[in-house]
């Protein structure tokens, strides 16, 4: 294992998008193919994260994100959207494995429930990749394949500002509903409360997980990102992943619709009519396992189908919705399709 120390380089991650730019450059660069990789970050500032298919318009309180000054980015992996500041953890970890169809997160979490429950923190691991205490979330992780290289990243709610956090998120009422709670606030949770060390701070806490992942990896090593290395993340974050673009998406449209599947996720379409068929169809949602391929696949099959109940549960049948998602998606999203055009016309 190779941990990437970037505790020396925080001028960097004062731009919001370094952070996304990172993670995909250290992915994809040759020289560090075949290696394990860790490396922890915290925000310079408030910053909402929106998951790869995640529709924006549907997430963010923007007049609240302009008027506190809220960093708006989005992270390649799936998953949902979060708030993080200078009070969050963030840990990432970069492996070789062929096509992934469970993600491992019950095997990068293990080095922090162990430093937790070092705390006296019994944390459990819920669902597939929250990690909870005490019924109260601090903790989701996200997925991302790039060829054979798997990226698992994490944040950790040390001292987030929650007040903020559940003003500029506004995550759909089908997923609040589901987990049986009111606002993101009342879900979520810091973990310092909980620390009965005086002074323990947030590099207390990551210097503690490194400590439980040296001693799970004997023979790691350490590095520091060179010059030439930063000023290719920074050429990534121009370039792509801080552009409107990439952030925003191709824009609004006319219709949207959103499910959340218990334990998998939330899934939503957006679309136009015309002529009595769906156009501009786009994926989103903040499901993990989906890659890029297979939401593409679906998004062009289902534009220019006719606006017919049978024949969109025919198409989202043959992405194997049912599979992914639970018994019946298919039937119960073609029929929210079907309901939100009526609805409209009316």
């Amino acid at each position: 294992m190779l941990y990437i120390d970037t505790s020396a380089d925080e001028d960097y991650f004062k731009d919001p998008v370094i952070p996304e730019a990172l993670a995909v450059y250290l992915q994809k660069a040759p020289q560090f193919r075949g290696q394990e990789l860790l490396y922890f970050y915290h925000p310079m500032g408030p910053v909402v994260i929106l998951g790869h298919y995640q529709d924006v318009y549907h997430e963010v309180n923007f007049p609240y994100l302009r008027d506190h000054q809220i960093g708006l980015v989005r992270r390649n992996p799936g998953g949902g959207a979060v708030f993080v500041d200078p009070g969050d953890l963030t840990f990432v970890y970069i492996d070789t494995a062929q096509k992934v169809k469970t993600p491992k997160f019950t095997h990068y979490i293990q080095p922090i429930l162990d430093a937790l429950r070092e705390l006296g923190i019994d944390a459990q691991q819920t669902g597939r990749n929250d990690l909870t205490y005490r019924g109260q979330k601090f903790s989701g992780m996200a997925f991302a394949q790039i060829e054979d290289r798997v990226l698992y990243g994490g944040t950790l709610m040390f001292d987030v500002d929650t007040t903020m956090a559940n003003a500029v998120l506004t995550p759909s009422k089908s997923k609040l509903a589901d987990k049986g709670i009111k606002s993101v606030r009342s879900r979520v949770t810091n973990l310092k409360p909980f620390i009965k060390q005086p002074g323990f701070s947030r590099d207390d806490l990551q210097a503690l997980i490194l400590k439980h992942v040296r001693a799970a990896n004997p023979d790691i090593e350490t590095r520091r990102l060179t010059s030439e290395e930063w000023a290719a993340i920074k050429r990534l974050a121009r370039q792509k992943l801080g552009t409107h673009q990439w952030i925003y998406g191709s824009g609004l449209t006319d219709y949207y619709v959103d499910t959340y599947f218990h334990g998998v996720g939330s899934f939503g379409l957006g679309f136009n009519i015309r002529n009595r068929a769906l156009a501009d169809v786009k994926v989103h949602g903040d499901l993990i396992t989906m890659d890029q391929s297979a939401a593409n696949q679906l998004e062009a099959r289902l534009d220019g189908s006719q606006l017919d109940q049978e024949q969109l549960q025919a198409i989202l049948d043959r992405a194997n919705l049912d599979d992914q998602l639970t018994a019946g998606a298919s039937q119960e999203i073609a029929g929210k399709i079907m309901k939100a055009v009526t609805d409209h016309d009316d």
